[in-house]
Parts: C-alpha cells; structure tokens; sequence
C-alpha cells in the first residue's frame, strides 16, 4: 500500500503522507500526482535517520497555483495532530465506581445501594 509520494527538493528527498496531499481523503496518492509533476510543498517536519535528513512535507497547507503558504501559522497543522493525539481507545479500560451510597428505597422500604 502506498502511503504518499516522494519528492525532492535541491538534492534533498522528503515524503508528502497522503494524509497532507489534500484536506479531503486520498486513498490512492497516485490519483493525485503522477512521477515527474511539480507540486508545491512546506517542510511540516524533519528527523535525521542513518545519518540522512528525512523531511515531511505538504502539499494540502500550500495553494498549487502559487505556491502561497495558507497555514503560516501552521494552525490547520496543530489541529491535525492534536485530532490524531485525542484518539483513544477506552475499550479495554474497566470501569470502576468510585461512590456508594448505601440507602433505604422510600417507596418500598428495601436496602440497597447507589452507585
């Protein structure tokens, strides 16, 4: 499965995820951009991995006409990875009461508990 298309910059590769090729879904990155196009990207992250600079690149935060940047403040950016960041799984949490009220039901007059 392909994950995003490569592309170089002055004798630097980076990766364009599929996620950051256009805010509506992509299943098929090379639906969107064939080897060879020019495209528009913003550098959005970078790590050194065996001693090479890997880059993480946009094209859905740069308009493709201009190449203006539309996130300047890299807002749309942050909102993306704190969406990703509030995804939890609290299936396999187990549920725990915290409060008992040991009481007497009013209408029947049987013991029980709130919980």
């Amino acid at each position: 499965r392909k994950k995003g298309r490569f592309s170089e910059l002055e004798n630097l590769d980076g990766l364009v995820h599929k996620t950051h090729m256009s805010s509506c879904r992509v299943d098929k990155p090379s639906e969107m951009v064939d080897v060879g196009d020019k495209v528009w990207v913003k550098v959005i992250g970078k790590e050194m991995k065996d001693d090479k600079l890997k880059l993480s690149l946009s094209m859905k935060v740069v308009n493709q006409g201009t190449g203006k940047d539309l996130d300047p403040n890299n807002v749309a950016l942050d909102q993306d990875e704190r969406k990703k960041r509030m995804f939890r799984d609290y299936t396999s949490q187990k549920i725990t009461l915290e409060a008992v009220l040991n009481t007497v039901c009013k209408k029947c007059g049987c013991k029980g508990m709130f919980l």
